[in-house]
C-alpha cells in the first residue's frame, strides 16, 4: 500500500468502502478501484479527493509525491522578499512607480476637448 492510499484511508476514517469513496469524489467505482490497485492516482485525483474530504489539496499533492514539503511550505506562505534579488525588487519598485505616475489620457488634451469627453 502506498503512502497516498494510506492517506486516503486515514482521511476517510478507514470505514468507507472504495465504492463510497469513489462516489464522494465523483469517480466511477471501477476507475477508483483500478487506480487504487495499480497505485495510479494522478495530481487531479489527489486534488479531487482532498476537496471531497475537506482537506488541503496541497497536502494531498505532497502525500502523492507531486510536490515536495519545501514547495508546499512556499505555497502556503508565499515567497519571502529575501528570496528576490535586488534587481528583481528594483524592477518591481520601478514598475509600481511608473504605474502610479501615469497621466490620465484626458489630461493630455486641451481643456475644452477633455471636458466634452468627460461630460
Amino acid at each position: 500500500m502506498s503512502a497516498f492510499t494510506k492517506w486516503i484511508e486515514e482521511i476517510s476514517s478507514g470505514n468507507m468502502s472504495n465504492r463510497e469513496i469513489a462516489k464522494k469524489v465523483g469517480m466511477t467505482s471501477a476507475t477508483f478501484h483500478r487506480k487504487w490497485t495499480e497505485d495510479a492516482f494522478i495530481s487531479d485525483d489527489a486534488i479531487a479527493i482532498a476537496r471531497a474530504f475537506d482537506r488541503s489539496p496541497i497536502e494531498a499533492l505532497v502525500v502523492l509525491g507531486s510536490l515536495t514539503e519545501e514547495e508546499a511550505q512556499k505555497a502556503e506562505r508565499g515567497y519571502s522578499l529575501s528570496e528576490y534579488t535586488t534587481l528583481e525588487l528594483s524592477q518591481e519598485l520601478l514598475r509600481r512607480i511608473q504605474e502610479s505616475a501615469k497621466v490620465p489620457a484626458y489630461l493630455d488634451k486641451p481643456a475644452d476637448e477633455a471636458a466634452r469627453d468627460i461630460l
